[in-house]
């Protein structure tokens, strides 16, 4: 049992024992640089792009798959 515990645990310390230092993460300026400038962002509507739609009955099909095929359905 002792040996179990063992074999799980040394791995483990000498794991952390053998990090690397972290990246210095620096991306853009730093928060507290007056000098920086200011990002200004401009707000999207969500729902610009929509369209009002309602539902319509079947339709005939073969009309609307021939109006769909490449080059207009034209064979």
């Amino acid at each position: 049992m002792l040996s179990r515990l063992l074999a799980a645990v040394v791995p483990l310390v000498v794991a952390a024992c053998g990090t690397t230092p972290l990246p210095v993460l620096d991306h853009g300026p730093a928060p507290d640089d007056a000098r920086s400038g200011i990002v200004h962002m401009q707000g999207s509507s969500v729902v610009a792009p929509y369209t009002h739609r309602v539902p319509v009955g079947p339709g005939n099909w073969r009309r609307l798959n021939d109006h769909q095929a490449p080059g207009g359905g034209a064979s």
